[in-house]
């Protein structure tokens, strides 16, 4: 995290000064900046998600909640980068909707666990 807080810090700086000279490289140098950080996020998913298959398989929890909660993490993160996007270049109403899009998403996707959740506390109180 230190590597990517001092690049995230060099970038911006490197922003700044490419801003001054002309507007579009201080973006340019943001939105490339932007991509590397997140490419080096996804790199890092699939040491994630082989810890979360051994958790599974030790905890013995089924497959499919974990999808749904890999799904959801997924959604939050890739709605978030959109709002930033979108809030960066001065699109605050872009940025609202897509944000209401990606909440509304998470909850259609967990519907499922909301379901079994009050099956399970129907059958307790049965």
């Amino acid at each position: 995290m230190l590597k990517i807080a001092l690049f995230g810090m060099a970038a911006l700086f490197l922003s700044m000064f490419a801003g001054s000279i002309r507007r579009e490289y201080g973006f340019l140098v943001a939105v490339c900046t932007s991509f590397l950080i997140f490419s080096y996020g996804l790199d890092k998913i699939s040491l994630m998600i082989q810890e979360i298959r051994a958790f599974e398989s030790m905890a013995g929890i089924d497959g499919a909640y974990i999808r749904i909660l890999l799904k959801m993490a997924g959604i939050a993160y890739l709605s978030q980068l959109a709002v930033s996007l979108c809030r960066d270049a001065g699109q605050g109403a872009m940025a609202g909707q897509i944000g209401f899009a990606g909440k509304i998403s998470m909850l259609i996707v967990s519907l499922p666990v909301l379901k079994t959740l009050v099956e399970t506390i129907g059958d307790i109180l049965v």
